[in-house]
């Protein structure tokens, strides 16, 4: 390692605070275009918006539907109150004082960064556990704050449950690499974190395994590890079922979702927890063997239960979408499609991180000179190949991933500049350690994303969304915010949007469990103007509205030529809609639907 300088733990956190206002400031820069008209680049985040504000105007805590989306029966929403919290109590104390639309930006931009400073101090802490010195610790934390894959996440208006659920499970791998007690604290936590991470997205259930792996193979070998892994699995399973139950109404939180954390999860859990603490009780553990015996019992019952109880989903949370949604929308969600899926310059930056941290971590490992530390940086390497192998899978997964990368890219880096400071040969030396910018990930992301890039289609991309964007703001949507109520027929990628900035209901966004909703969008804007009609009739929709140049509507019109959207963007408007003139400056297309008497 680089010989480094003295540096105090205070001066550590200075120098950690100031590097992480150094990225806000950034961040808040580069962002300021969308912060100041309250641009959503993502529907996920304006729709959260919608769902904190329901629950400040008296909607339930325990209703999780989403009623101004296909109504009357509305959309029942697979997303967690515990993200909804800190964002309703931020907003409902800034309000008063600042006044609604500059307490929602300020929050807007608040609650990511803050996670992100939270993220910040516990990979840090994970850094200094592993035994990396403070500077080291720090060029971690550094390389976090130049990791655009994982900035993204955390950016002002992000507000979205990615971030949280990062930040969740980087808490439970910090108490995974700590070896300073074994009462069963660090397991509680470890558990308490997994079971917020559960809530919040099921996409925590594979790593919840693993961390229950990482503390059954400790407890195998070590006769003082039980507590973590009991704890563990109480925390895991007990807060786990007081999360589902303390944020939903009874009645909801028995439905068997696949989505979302469910009796079709809870009830294998406890099963597996009840077996795992039963037989170690009353089974010997005088032998490796003889404590192997009840995980394997417990890892049979859970997977049996499983199989038997929730088998349907195996198949996935999209395994009943409607055909023509998998194709349109679910096909097109490019951040829940695999590695394979992405373009070449996107595939260097997702595996290209982890794969300089899994480098790192070896070396670490390798290095280590006691079994402490050996075991610290197996259980982190362990996380760390969990990840990047949901990484490849799933390609939002790679935020997480990439954060479990930063102790072995700061350690290989550190490696790196010692081996070329070591060169007596001066030039070769500055040469060498200049280019060691080369193995950080961001650096090689870009090194690699540079060599493989494609200037013309990200130029038309970039192009295609800032046409949506400069259509769904407050501003541009005052004309069609001026309308009386009504339900809107909108493609799906804003409909989010229209939920934010106007008044109305809106038959779908690209939600998943409103199956009938999105087909039936999907359907009407693809099929020819007659057939449509009866489609859009059948909705109870007031108006047809969408951006010219979307990105969702060039799809349409350029794959069905002879479709509804291809003939009003044609400016060929079929006999049963009624063009409908926005102000000056509105860009959206508004159409009032005549209703078929028949329909």
């Amino acid at each position: 390692m680089v010989r480094q300088p003295a540096l105090s733990a205070g001066s550590a956190r200075a120098l950690l605070v100031l590097l992480w206002l150094i990225a806000s400031a950034a961040l808040i820069a580069t962002t300021w275009h969308f912060i100041v008209p309250m641009n959503f680049r993502d529907p996920d985040d304006a729709l959260r918006l919608v769902q904190v504000r329901d629950l400040l105007a008296g909607q339930s805590w325990f209703d999780l539907t989403q009623h101004r989306i296909f109504p009357p029966s509305g959309v029942p929403m697979h997303w967690s109150r515990l993200i909804d919290l800190p964002i309703a109590i931020m907003l409902n104390a800034l309000k008063p004082l600042l006044g609604a639309p500059l307490a929602e930006r300020v929050t807007l931009v608040t609650i990511p960064l803050l996670l992100l400073l939270a993220l910040a101090l516990v990979v840090y802490k994970i850094a200094r556990h592993l035994s990396l010195g403070r500077g080291t610790a720090l060029i971690a934390v550094a390389m976090l704050f130049s990791s655009l894959s994982i900035l993204i996440q955390f950016a002002p208006m992000r507000i979205d449950h990615h971030g949280a659920q990062v930040l969740c499970g980087a808490i439970a791998v910090l108490a995974l690499v700590r070896s300073d007690r074994h009462d069963g604290h660090l397991g509680l936590i470890a558990g308490m974190a997994m079971a917020c991470w559960m809530q919040i997205s099921i996409e925590g259930l594979p790593y919840a395994v693993v961390a229950g792996v990482i503390l059954g193979l400790r407890q195998i070998t070590r006769t003082d590890r039980w507590p973590d892994l009991r704890a563990y699995m109480i925390s895991l399973t007990g807060v786990s079922a007081a999360l589902l139950f303390g944020t939903h109404y009874p009645s909801d939180a028995l439905i068997p979702w696949c989505d979302s954390f469910s009796p079709s999860y809870l009830l294998p859990l406890a099963l597996t927890t009840a077996t795992m603490i039963g037989a170690r009780h009353f089974l010997p553990k005088d032998s490796l063997v003889a404590r192997g015996v009840p995980l394997a019992l417990a890892g049979v019952v859970g997977l049996v239960s499983f199989l038997l109880l929730s088998r349907q989903c195996l198949a996935g949370p999209f395994d009943t979408l409607d055909p023509i949604v998998y194709k349109l929308w679910y096909l097109a969600v490019m951040e829940g499609l695999p590695v394979t899926a992405q373009t070449p310059d996107l595939r260097a930056m997702i595996i290209m991180p982890s794969l300089l941290g899994l480098l790192g971590s070896l070396l670490a490992w390798h290095r280590s000179p006691d079994g402490r530390m050996r075991e610290a940086w197996f259980s982190l390497l362990m996380m760390q190949i969990a990840a990047f192998a949901v990484s490849l899978s799933v390609m939002r997964a790679m935020s997480f991933a990439h954060v479990l990368a930063l102790p072995g890219n700061a350690m290989l880096l550190g490696s790196l500049m010692s081996a070329a400071q070591r060169l007596t040969f001066m030039p070769l030396r500055v040469c060498l350690t200049a280019g060691t910018v080369i193995a950080t990930p961001f650096g090689a992301a870009s090194a690699a994303a540079a060599a493989l890039d494609m200037p013309q289609a990200s130029s038309k991309a970039a192009n295609q969304v800032a046409d949506r964007f400069r259509c769904t703001t407050y501003d541009t949507l005052r004309g069609l915010d001026a309308l009386p109520k009504a339900i809107l027929f909108t493609p799906l990628d804003i409909g989010a949007h229209m939920l934010v900035y106007t008044h109305h209901d809106v038959v779908a966004t690209g939600h998943h469990r409103n199956v009938e909703g999105m087909k039936a969008v999907l359907e009407g804007l693809t099929a020819d103007p007659d057939n449509a009609r009866v489609i859009v009739n059948g909705t109870r929709a007031d108006y047809v509205v969408f951006c010219r140049g979307e990105n969702e509507i060039e799809k349409y019109r350029k794959r069905y030529p002879r479709s509804l959207i291809a003939a009003l963007m044609a400016g060929k408007t079929p006999a049963w809609l009624v063009p409908v003139t926005m102000r000056r400056g509105e860009s959206v297309k508004v159409y009032r639907v005549i209703k078929d008497p028949s329909a």
